[in-house]
């Protein structure tokens, strides 16, 4: 047999092609398994902050809407700090979904607020709001506060 016969007869991939042709498809993939485990964390991340969002929005109308129909806090000895400690917060939200933290324990936040009145300024009353929601405190923080004004009408 001829050497140029022996050359032209080699069809297929070598042992070598294949790792590398191997190599380089696992690296493909990898880097599209990563964008796509990253782009679901955001999108988790963006979700939650949305229905966070929503939902002070959502209390903050409510309050704004009927001040006058709440109980105001003139009890100035005691701190908001003590009054919305985040262990005793009386309601619990979810994404679309808001409770009595004792009828939800399902739920991955609670909230709680405090309204009180403007010594100053007649009429105009503080309202501090605390949420808290199980996945902030794997991140270190514990709650997020509020704080708005509105007027009696």
């Amino acid at each position: 047999m001829n050497m140029r016969n022996v050359i032209r007869n080699q069809k297929g991939q070598t042992i070598v092609e294949a790792i590398v042709g191997f190599g380089l498809i696992t690296m493909v993939g990898l880097t599209f398994v990563g964008g796509m485990v990253s782009l679901r964390n955001t999108t988790k991340n963006t979700l939650l902050l949305s229905s966070t969002d929503k939902q002070v929005n959502d209390i903050a109308e409510n309050i704004k809407s009927g001040v006058e129909n709440y109980q105001i806090n003139y009890d100035s000895d005691r701190s908001v700090s003590e009054l919305l400690n985040p262990d005793t917060l009386p309601m619990a939200w979810d994404n679309g979904k808001v409770a009595l933290r004792k009828d939800c324990s399902t739920c991955a936040g609670t909230y709680g607020y405090v309204i009180q009145p403007y010594p100053e300024f007649r009429g105009l009353y503080k309202v501090t709001l605390r949420v808290t929601h199980k996945s902030w405190i794997e991140k270190g923080e514990a709650f997020k506060d509020y704080h708005f004004v509105v007027s009696a009408k």
